[in-house]
Protein backbone atom coordinates (compact mmCIF):
# COMPACT_ATOMS: atom_id res chain seq x y z
CA UNK A 1 0.00 0.00 0.00
CA UNK A 2 0.93 3.55 -0.79
CA UNK A 3 1.11 5.19 2.37
CA UNK A 4 1.59 9.17 2.62
CA UNK A 5 2.79 10.50 6.42
CA UNK A 6 2.36 13.76 7.03
CA UNK A 7 3.44 15.65 10.20
CA UNK A 8 5.55 19.14 11.09
CA UNK A 9 7.70 16.60 13.34
CA UNK A 10 10.23 15.16 11.52
CA UNK A 11 10.82 12.57 14.53
CA UNK A 12 7.52 11.42 13.78
CA UNK A 13 7.79 11.16 10.01
CA UNK A 14 11.19 8.83 10.14
CA UNK A 15 9.54 6.49 13.23
CA UNK A 16 6.51 6.17 11.00
CA UNK A 17 8.23 5.30 7.86
CA UNK A 18 10.62 3.00 9.23
CA UNK A 19 7.37 1.19 11.16
CA UNK A 20 5.30 1.22 7.76
CA UNK A 21 8.03 0.25 5.83
CA UNK A 22 8.94 -2.53 7.57
CA UNK A 23 5.22 -4.24 7.31
CA UNK A 24 5.44 -3.98 3.25
CA UNK A 25 4.26 -0.49 2.77
CA UNK A 26 5.68 2.01 0.68
CA UNK A 27 5.90 5.90 2.69
CA UNK A 28 6.43 9.42 1.57
CA UNK A 29 6.38 12.17 3.66
CA UNK A 30 5.07 15.13 3.86
CA UNK A 31 5.52 18.70 6.80
CA UNK A 32 2.24 20.14 6.52
CA UNK A 33 -1.19 19.85 5.14
CA UNK A 34 -0.07 22.40 1.71
CA UNK A 35 3.03 20.07 0.79
CA UNK A 36 0.34 17.08 1.41
CA UNK A 37 -1.66 17.92 -1.00
CA UNK A 38 0.50 18.63 -3.67
CA UNK A 39 2.03 15.63 -3.56
CA UNK A 40 -1.07 14.01 -3.75
CA UNK A 41 -2.45 15.89 -6.73
CA UNK A 42 1.05 14.54 -8.25
CA UNK A 43 0.79 10.89 -6.86
CA UNK A 44 -2.37 9.77 -5.14
CA UNK A 45 -1.90 7.56 -2.14
CA UNK A 46 -3.92 4.30 -0.75
CA UNK A 47 -3.95 5.94 2.43
CA UNK A 48 -3.03 9.56 4.35
CA UNK A 49 -1.96 9.24 8.34
CA UNK A 50 -1.74 12.96 9.25
CA UNK A 51 -1.51 14.90 12.01
CA UNK A 52 -3.81 18.26 12.98
CA UNK A 53 -1.23 20.73 14.51
CA UNK A 54 0.49 21.68 11.39
CA UNK A 55 1.95 25.25 9.79
CA UNK A 56 0.02 26.05 6.38
CA UNK A 57 -2.24 23.70 6.85
CA UNK A 58 -3.85 21.80 9.50
CA UNK A 59 -4.66 17.98 8.95
CA UNK A 60 -8.24 19.23 9.44
CA UNK A 61 -8.60 21.07 6.44
CA UNK A 62 -6.36 18.34 4.72
CA UNK A 63 -8.80 15.83 5.45
CA UNK A 64 -11.86 18.02 4.08
CA UNK A 65 -10.19 18.52 0.91
CA UNK A 66 -9.28 15.20 0.39
CA UNK A 67 -12.77 14.19 1.11
CA UNK A 68 -14.25 17.05 -1.22
CA UNK A 69 -12.75 15.53 -4.07
CA UNK A 70 -14.99 12.18 -5.80
CA UNK A 71 -11.75 10.92 -7.53
CA UNK A 72 -9.79 10.38 -4.26
CA UNK A 73 -12.90 8.22 -2.16
CA UNK A 74 -10.79 5.53 -1.94
CA UNK A 75 -7.81 7.40 -0.15
CA UNK A 76 -8.18 5.92 3.80
CA UNK A 77 -7.55 8.97 5.78
CA UNK A 78 -6.01 8.45 9.42
CA UNK A 79 -5.78 11.39 12.03
CA UNK A 80 -2.93 10.72 14.36
CA UNK A 81 -2.66 13.06 16.63
CA UNK A 82 -1.20 14.18 20.32
CA UNK A 83 -2.94 17.95 20.31
CA UNK A 84 -6.46 17.85 19.75
CA UNK A 85 -8.09 14.74 21.28
CA UNK A 86 -11.44 15.88 23.09
CA UNK A 87 -14.40 14.11 21.92
CA UNK A 88 -15.43 17.25 20.07
CA UNK A 89 -12.16 16.66 18.03
CA UNK A 90 -12.66 13.03 17.34
CA UNK A 91 -16.26 13.60 15.89
CA UNK A 92 -15.09 16.52 13.85
CA UNK A 93 -12.17 14.69 12.06
CA UNK A 94 -14.76 11.40 11.69
CA UNK A 95 -17.00 14.30 10.51
CA UNK A 96 -15.06 15.48 8.24
CA UNK A 97 -14.04 11.95 6.72
CA UNK A 98 -11.32 10.28 8.38
CA UNK A 99 -11.38 6.57 8.83
CA UNK A 100 -9.54 6.37 12.26
CA UNK A 101 -8.21 8.94 14.53
CA UNK A 102 -5.82 7.49 16.68
CA UNK A 103 -4.67 9.72 20.01
CA UNK A 104 -0.63 9.70 20.22
CA UNK A 105 1.46 8.09 21.66
CA UNK A 106 0.50 4.69 20.51
CA UNK A 107 2.40 1.60 20.79
CA UNK A 108 3.89 0.63 17.18
CA UNK A 109 1.77 -2.76 17.52
CA UNK A 110 -1.57 -1.52 18.85
CA UNK A 111 -1.06 1.05 15.73
CA UNK A 112 -0.32 -1.08 13.20
CA UNK A 113 -3.77 -2.98 13.91
CA UNK A 114 -5.50 0.20 13.72
CA UNK A 115 -4.41 0.93 10.56
CA UNK A 116 -5.04 -2.35 9.11
CA UNK A 117 -8.62 -2.30 10.84
CA UNK A 118 -9.22 0.83 9.20
CA UNK A 119 -8.40 -0.51 5.42
CA UNK A 120 -10.00 -3.21 6.21
CA UNK A 121 -13.54 -1.03 7.14
CA UNK A 122 -12.75 1.15 4.29
CA UNK A 123 -12.31 -1.98 1.52
CA UNK A 124 -15.90 -2.72 2.44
Amino acid sequence: MNILVTDDNGDTRVLLQSLLEGKGHVVTTAPNGKVALDMIKESLPDMIISDILMPEMDGFELCKLVRANPDWDHVVIIIFTASYKSTVDIELGCALGANEYIIKPQQPDVFVRLIEKAIAEHKK
